[in-house]
């Protein structure tokens, strides 16, 4: 058992047994942590079966300490190199003081602990790229070509295909290439923590302290000062950006040769190289996993690519991804968290061939999704093919077929039941859904009536109508 291990390698080190051993908050960490605990001692324990990702956290602590560079003392390693020990930085972190703070902008002590996470950054990319072992980099030694096409294919299939939004394949794997090659041709002789954010950053003695670096890799410069201030959740206002920016650049030309001007021109690029990594992650641990805090962090990811977006001059040379961006912009409002104690409904309509069931961004999960391709298809009729559910004429040719009403009265009965029971526990949202080939004709025509006659039924739920295939959206009056 975990406990036992690190029971064992406590008492190796202390010669005490730990009065308590509790899990921590894994994040979206594979880790296992622990925090152990015996009278004034105080240890993280973490096990990880990745050998490799745990000697390149290992050997880049070691080099990080030699440099003065504030991170965790590793205390304790198991013989299998799976479980260790490392100094407790205790619970507080930037993340907490940027999401607590009550005002837009970054009051004086949260600025000016920015400032001081920056100069570090500054001292850690002060550090000879020599002074490291990069064979032991994990999961590749530097920021090149195949890392940049992990971070590029995990948004294209964790978020733009699950968005919906069409795309050619070809046109945009020749934009992936371009933006690729404009990042590439930066200066990438530095150490690069990967994933350099507020949760990373611990606060101990008024000080910044750096944790979960072992993704670190010789890289660009910008690639860490983007991961921070473009970080979604920390929602930090233009002026305070571009005040940290500054800020940044001027502690870096003061401790490393960098005269060359070259930091401004790709900066950008490789924050909206950042942000769409950030994003694939946001899909797979929020809409693939259902993990609420990575859906949350969506719409305010979308606001910094828009923000990106504006600064980014090479923005003509990637046309097709520059219209898919900005048709995910377009439909940004779908991921807004609806924080709202009353009974919320969503009903859709949907296509199986284009998007399939609509994912759920509020976390929640579960629900319904009927299939409306045994009802008649006015879809094969010359003259419904350019019309919708919504239009009277197909309206009109559905209701002459007694198995359309009966197929929705009879989805109505499992979903009035749910609503009920929902309504009784005090739960606050369902999703149903109408799914037909195209998402046209039947599926919006089912998803209008459904909506309707729920509408009649529980007057006070606030109910949400979204047609997917026809980008359309709107409350049930």
């Amino acid at each position: 058992m975990e406990s036992e291990t690190f029971i064992r390698l406590f008492r190796d080190l202390t010669g005490e047994t730990p009065e308590k051993l509790y899990p921590l908050n894994r994040g979206g960490s594979d880790r296992n942590y622990y925090r152990l605990h015996y009278r004034d001692i105080s240890v993280i324990g973490c096990v990880n079966d990745d050998l490799s990702e745990n000697e390149a956290f290992f050997h880049i602590s070691e080099v990080f300490k030699q440099n003065g560079i504030n991170v965790p003392e590793v205390l304790a390693v198991s013989s299998d190199r799976l479980y260790y020990l490392m100094s407790d930085l205790g619970d507080r972190d930037l993340y907490s003081m940027v999401t607590k703070r009550e005002t837009d902008e970054l009051p004086g002590d949260l600025l000016e602990m920015y400032k001081k996470s920056l100069a570090m950054l500054v001292k850690v990319q002060s550090i000879g790229i020599d002074q490291f072992n990069q064979n032991l980099f994990y999961p590749v030694r530097s920021f090149n070509q195949v890392s940049i096409d992990w971070d590029l294919n995990y948004f294209k299939y964790y978020f733009l295909k699950p968005s919906g939004i069409s795309f050619n394949e070809r046109k945009l794997h020749a934009d992936f290439e371009t933006l690729t090659n404009l990042v590439l041709n930066d200066r990438r002789s530095f150490f690069m923590y990967r994933d350099f954010q507020s949760r990373n950053i611990m606060i101990k003695d008024g000080q910044p302290w750096f944790i979960d670096y072992q993704g670190g890799r010789k890289g660009s410069l910008g690639y860490d000062v983007a991961s921070l201030l473009f970080q979604a959740k920390a929602k930090l206002t233009k002026e305070d950006r571009q005040l940290l920016l500054d800020f940044y650049k001027d502690e870096l030309v003061s401790h490393i040769d960098y005269t060359d001007n070259n930091f401004d021109h790709y900066f950008y690029p490789i924050a909206l190289l950042r942000t769409l990594q950030v994003l694939g992650a946001y899909g797979f641990r929020g809409v693939y996993q259902r993990k609420a805090h990575f859906l949350s962090s969506i719409l305010p990811a979308l606001n910094n690519l828009s923000e990106i977006l504006d600064h980014l001059k090479a923005l003509h040379r990637v046309l097709e991804l520059g219209r898919c961006l900005r048709a995910l912009l377009a439909d940004a409002d779908k991921y807004k968290v609806n924080k709202s104690t009353k009974f919320r409904l969503v009903v859709s309509s949907f296509s199986y061939i284009n998007g399939g069931v609509p994912s759920d961004y509020t976390g929640h999960g579960g629900g319904y999704a009927f299939d409306c391709r045994l009802l008649p298809n006015p879809g094969r009729e010359e003259q419904y093919k350019q019309l919708t559910g919504m239009d009277t004429t197909v309206q009109e040719y559905l209701q002459k077929h007694d198995e359309v009403a009966d197929y929705i009265d009879d989805t109505l009965v499992l979903v009035k039941k749910h609503i009920d029971r929902y309504l009784e526990r005090g739960f606050s949202y369902l999703s149903v859904s109408y799914g037909c080939t195209g998402g046209q004709h039947r599926s919006v025509y089912c998803a209008e009536q459904a909506a309707a006659k729920l509408k009649r039924l529980y007057p006070d739920l606030e109910i949400q109508v979204n047609h997917v295939a026809q980008h359309k959206t709107y409350l049930c009056p």
